[in-house]
């Protein structure tokens, strides 16, 4: 069996223990080590602690931050505790995934195959199932004026490139990201995997779904259909972050320019769609405008 020193990197935020249970529980003999990052608030763990883990039987290095760092920071922390410990990999997890058993050893063979290709592999993941549309996953590769969503045939042999791949479950080789960087922390959550996989295309990296590798992951707070379409939901919050940080790298030279065409066509439908979905629109459309200020000046970091 092909085997590599890989440790998980689950970033918290209140999570839901029972799903936090599922994921870790699926962790078990796939990795060798989990690295447990908490963006939750002191004041609202309660009782979750490292006891919480060591009730359920689950090893993990349990790291509590005291406050919403941010995703990227959050796992910044986790990669950085991987290179110290000399791990060769890590897999990227949010607190609502699910794997099936095998599915990391089936990422590593992948990785190895394509290697031997002498392709440079940014990062390699699996196809995901959206539990709440019952949606698999498409590759997103960017177009000129548009951004291609090519559909992925569920346990096909052969991997599919994509511009980028969504964190959760990605799997990233500590090499490459030192070549690469880290994520970048200001953009605090939201377009910080595209920004990453953009960023490693732009060094001739290149990144990978897994149709073999079909992992169960949540995506937004709900859904709603328009048309035969199903779009996922977030908060007035969360919306803020996806508006500021496309403004913010449609202006960024880093930033392939067929990727910022596209960015640039969908802040307005952005703004429009995210107010008239609100359930408080004028509070929403206040906080769109000013992400879209914030965003064109370079106002990053953690908004409120």
């Amino acid at each position: 069996m092909y085997t590599k020193k890989v440790a998980a990197i689950v970033v918290l935020y209140m999570p839901n223990f029972d799903l936090l249970d599922r994921l870790l529980g699926s962790l078990d003999g796939e990795v060798d080590k989990v690295f447990v990052i908490d963006n939750t608030p002191t004041k609202e763990l309660g009782d979750f602690s490292a006891s919480w883990f060591e009730s359920k039987g689950h090893l993990v290095t349990y790291a509590p931050l005291g406050d919403n760092v941010g995703i990227a920071k959050a796992q910044n922390i986790g990669i950085d505790l991987a290179m110290q410990e000399g791990f060769s990999h890590v897999i990227l997890f949010d607190q609502d995934s699910a794997i099936p058993t095998g599915m990391v050893n089936v990422l590593l063979d992948a990785e190895r195959e394509l290697n031997q290709k002498n392709i440079r592999v940014g990062s390699v993941g699996p196809l995901f199932l959206d539990e709440k549309t019952n949606e698999y996953s498409k590759a997103i590769k960017h177009g000129f004026f548009l951004v291609k969503k090519i559909a992925v045939i569920p346990m096909d042999d052969l991997p599919v490139k994509a511009d980028y791949l969504i964190a959760s479950g990605s799997l990233i080789k500590i090499s490459a990201l030192k070549e690469i960087g880290l994520m970048r922390e200001d953009l605090f959550i939201d377009w910080v995997d595209i920004e990453w996989g953009l960023r490693a295309s732009k060094l001739k990296f290149e990144h990978f779904i897994i149709p073999r590798a079909i992992m169960r992951h949540s995506i937004g707070d709900e859904f709603i259909e328009v048309g035969k379409k199903k779009i996922n939901l977030h908060s007035d919050i969360r919306n803020y972050y996806i508006v500021r940080n496309a403004c913010y790298l449609l202006l960024s030279s880093d930033v392939d320019y067929r990727w910022r065409l596209n960015i640039f066509w969908k802040i307005p439908f952005y703004v429009v769609f995210y107010t008239f979905t609100s359930k408080q629109r004028f509070s929403a459309f206040k906080v769109l405008l000013r992400a879209c200020v914030d965003g064109f000046t370079g106002r990053l970091g953690k908004a409120f």
